[in-house]
């Protein structure tokens, strides 16, 4: 379990806490309802343009985290260095990806933007906490995370590309080739994608990128958890210190996810609904669908 070699914020193991609550949403995206974006947007006057206001959304977080983040120079070098990797993240999710390389997106309801907003904001804030509180400790456990946060980074460019490829001119195609493409709908408006781990998942975007960030967490914590001060130690002001009074002493828990961890499990149980049901989908308007092919996770689900 993991103790805080320099103190962090009191406000952080509030926030922590509340981060925890955020995975409870999964069986609303799983059963009830599709987030207005992508392939189920829908026709809104609250519906922004997709390219932009996903960039603005995903900028949200490398902005939070590094204005949160103390001065570089009092980090350790395997700080800085897992620093260094999520912000590279978002230099391609917030710009590389939305304004440069992706082709026009469908729009985003507002209410996703909102959502997105909020959870990058908050997540940005916990990691950049985090890192400089409970340094990455070295040896081999944190290289093997690192080489995974890589290849999962790595991954989830590739298959991106091969979708954005897909709605790309052929002339302009990164990755693959209009021979690559597999069957298209009725409108002609999508395709079976196809190389990589498509051969195996519909959504190996979704899955590298919870490789990515498990990488990511086995390097910065590979002790999960973390344990929690009591509640009356903490020096808490505004807001936070009137949020948290409501939470009675004895409900006050002992030991939390650590920050990177608490991500993991945040972006599973945000994304893996999803793929359900775009696997779903596939399914459905795709008659010749892979029979093989699992949603997000190889020979399971």
């Amino acid at each position: 379990m993991l103790t805080p070699t320099h103190a962090p914020p009191g406000r952080f193991y509030s926030l922590l806490l509340a981060y925890h609550v955020f995975p409870l949403h999964a069986p609303i995206t799983l059963w009830l309802l599709d987030a207005p974006f992508g392939r189920f947007s829908i026709p809104s006057v609250l519906n922004l343009p997709g390219n932009i206001s996903w960039a603005a959304m995903e900028l949200a977080a490398p902005l939070t985290f590094y204005a949160t983040l103390p001065p570089l120079a009092t980090l350790t070098p395997r700080a800085r260095l897992l620093a260094a990797a999520y912000l590279t993240h978002y230099a391609h999710r917030a710009i590389l990806s939305p304004l440069v390389l992706a082709p026009r997106r469908a729009p985003l309801h507002v209410a996703v933007v909102a959502c997105a907003l909020a959870f990058n904001v908050l997540n940005a804030s916990l990691l950049a906490l985090s890192l400089p509180a409970f340094p990455p400790p070295g040896g081999l456990t944190f290289w093997a995370g690192m080489v995974l946060w890589a290849a999962g980074f790595i991954g989830n460019i590739y298959h991106d590309e091969i979708l954005h490829d897909l709605r790309r001119p052929a002339a302009r195609r990164l990755v693959s080739s209009p021979a690559d493409d597999g069957p298209a709908n009725k409108s002609g408006k999508y395709h079976v994608p196809r190389g990589g781990w498509f051969a195996l998942v519909s959504f190996p975007n979704y899955l590298c990128e919870w490789l990515e960030w498990t990488g990511f967490a086995i390097a910065a914590a590979p002790s999960v958890f973390v344990a929690v001060p009591p509640l009356a130690s903490l020096q808490l002001s505004g807001w936070i210190a009137s949020a948290s009074a409501l939470l009675p002493e004895a409900a006050w828990p002992r030991v939390l996810l650590a920050a990177p961890w608490a991500f993991v499990l945040a972006e599973v149980t945000s994304m893996l609904p999803r793929a359900l049901r775009g696997h779903a989908w596939y399914q459905r308007t795709f008659a010749a669908y892979p029979a093989e092919r699992k949603a997000a996770i190889p020979w399971l689900l």
